[in-house]
């Protein structure tokens, strides 16, 4: 049992409601971020799987797909403005090689490099779907292994999948590795999440939609609207920052 599983609902949702205050005291405003990042990149379609599939077991309404014709660019402004801090966007953009924001270079020259295959993908699935890691996605996550290191890799397939992949940060990443029991690599780390999701939604008889709304930064945000849905990945990233 981890945290997700350990906690309450409303347990939950308080870690979620601190998260989002002190968030609206950080300059980068990173919780707006995320809201325009979802708002450009991604569309909210109606849940196109069978009803075989596991997310179909918590009621699942809703999928978020990307849109066509994103370019990596689209995607490059949105990393940065989601995961780097402010002031360091032109330094990282020139190639920094040192200072904060330096390691995101080579993750995002992999993904770049990658583009063509990336954006070909069409996966509609999310974390809680029967099949819910796309082989391309699978084969990224499992080439690393959670640890500050790889924080820019996990937040580079955190914002390409958002509603299956969870970025960290050098403390949370810390708490989700004694959470989950040092996980081999970043595909077994939200493979480990993913159960300790359902135990929950299985213990409390919430279901998928009533975990995305857990997390309400319109709070705290007035541009965001109140009935707005929250990524899963999103979700996970935020409560572990908040410990």
């Amino acid at each position: 049992m981890s945290l997700i599983s350990y906690f309450s609902s409303e347990t939950l949702i308080e870690f979620l409601r601190r998260s989002n205050y002190y968030a609206k005291q950080n300059r980068n405003e990173y919780s707006l971020k995320i809201y325009k990042a979802i708002s450009d990149l991604y569309d909210w379609i109606d849940c196109p799987c069978n009803d075989d599939c596991n997310c179909k077991k918590y009621k699942c309404e809703k999928h978020l797909v990307r849109k066509k014709g994103v370019t990596f660019d689209d995607y490059y402004k949105h990393f940065l403005d989601c995961y780097v801090d402010s002031r360091s966007h032109d330094v990282v953009r020139k190639g920094r090689s040192s200072g904060r924001g330096s390691k995101s270079n080579q993750a995002t020259n992999d993904i770049e490099d990658d583009w063509a295959n990336i954006s070909a993908n069409t996966s509609k699935t999310h974390l809680l779907c029967s099949d819910w890691c796309d082989p391309l996605f699978e084969s990224m996550a499992r080439n690393f292994r959670p640890s500050g290191d790889t924080i820019y890799r996990a937040k580079w397939l955190s914002i390409l999948c958002f509603d299956t992949f969870a970025a960290y940060d050098n403390g949370s990443v810390a708490l989700l590795k004694r959470d989950f029991k040092k996980p081999p690599d970043f595909f077994n780390l939200m493979k480990r999440i993913r159960e300790d999701i359902i135990i929950h939604l299985d213990k409390t008889g919430k279901s998928l939609q009533d975990f995305r709304k857990y997390d309400n930064p319109s709070e705290f945000f007035d541009a965001i609207p109140n009935d707005s849905l929250r990524p899963i990945g999103n979700i996970i990233d935020k409560l572990y920052l908040t410990l």
